[in-house]
């Protein structure tokens, strides 16, 4: 633990090439430095910060935008799929025809079915627009 302390607390990571620990310790008159302790005032404060925005996006962005009728509707889901979803995962979002005519052979479904599969899948990660409207009111 000693190694790790001394390695990240390294001066020459941390400060300038002509400044040390040393001279940190022992500023000159009227001379102050930010202390680690006050880091430890940020925690609260941006506990803080969090609880008033969701207080404010749950009781008046909420219903200010059911008020203007932008309900938290949910879109259309894709129909679980596990091939489909790992080529969306892990080649592609947007197949191109080549990637389409092979997943249309590979499922025996028709290429406009797995068009519209990939279209609600890459809409079902978008946020509503009431969520949208919340967290930009």
């Amino acid at each position: 633990m000693a190694a790790f302390s001394a390695w990240f607390w390294n001066e020459r990571f941390w400060l300038p090439h002509n400044v040390t620990w040393a001279d940190l310790a022992d500023p000159a008159p009227g001379v102050e430095y930010p202390k680690a302790g006050h880091l430890f005032a940020a925690f609260p404060l941006a506990l803080g910060i969090f609880a008033v925005r969701i207080l404010f996006e749950r009781g008046i962005a909420s219903p200010c935008a059911r008020s203007l009728h932008i309900q938290p509707g949910i879109g259309r889901r894709a129909q679980p799929n596990a091939v489909l979803e790992k080529v969306f995962t892990s080649i592609t979002q947007n197949p191109d025809s080549r990637h389409l005519d092979g997943l249309s052979k590979q499922l025996d479904w028709e290429v406009r079915k797995i068009q519209r599969w990939f279209r609600h899948r890459r809409n079902q990660d978008k946020p509503s627009t009431h969520t949208k409207f919340c967290e930009s009111m």
